[in-house]
């Protein structure tokens, strides 16, 4: 979540708040969060960040490449990937990951960079397991780099964007020789 977006939460918080604790005037003294001006701008901006946090990551999920293949089967695993010639990138993950959610966004951007010289593709670890145990995978997210049908890199836990586009940089600059 950005500042800003927080920011602005609090300040529309705050505003919504001062307004409702001066125009609706808490008499019986059972309603503290908007007994005045100065109490209703502090619970509204609590309430403004609350809200801010938990809508700000849903407008900033961009949406996934259409340059990524998604693997639902062994079937699949092998007809993409293991039979392509080429180069491949290909994500293991998990919806539970937080790690393999912060990843999504750089692969997406891969794939649109990448597009028509790497096929990039993801495997949901919980939906074809077979996978992580066909290539050992301890952790996730793991990327594998498999070319021709066999890995020839792969990158443990969350890296930076450069990493992979070091390893990609390299391969498809050794197959234009």
């Amino acid at each position: 979540m950005t500042g800003k977006m927080l920011l602005l939460g609090v300040l529309i918080g705050a505003a919504i708040g001062a307004v409702l604790g001066y125009f609706v005037k808490c008499s019986s003294g059972t309603c503290p969060l908007i007994a005045n001006p100065y109490q209703g701008a502090i619970s509204g901006a609590v309430m403004g960040a609350l809200l801010m946090s938990v809508i700000s990551p849903k407008l900033s999920q961009r949406a996934e490449s259409p340059n990524i293949v998604r693997i639902d089967n062994k079937t699949d695993f092998k007809t993409h990937v293991l039979d392509k010639r080429g180069i491949c990138l290909v994500d293991l993950f998990s919806n539970r990951c937080p790690p393999c959610k912060i990843l999504a966004p750089t692969i997406s951007s891969l794939a649109d960079r990448y597009a028509g010289k790497v096929t990039m593709c993801k495997v949901d670890v919980d939906r074809v397991p077979s996978v992580t145990r066909q290539y050992r995978v301890m952790a996730i997210p793991t990327v594998l780099i498999i070319q021709n049908g066999k890995e020839v890199g792969r990158l443990v836990g969350l890296q930076p964007e450069t990493g992979y586009v070091a390893v990609l940089n390299k391969l498809v600059n050794k197959n234009k020789d």
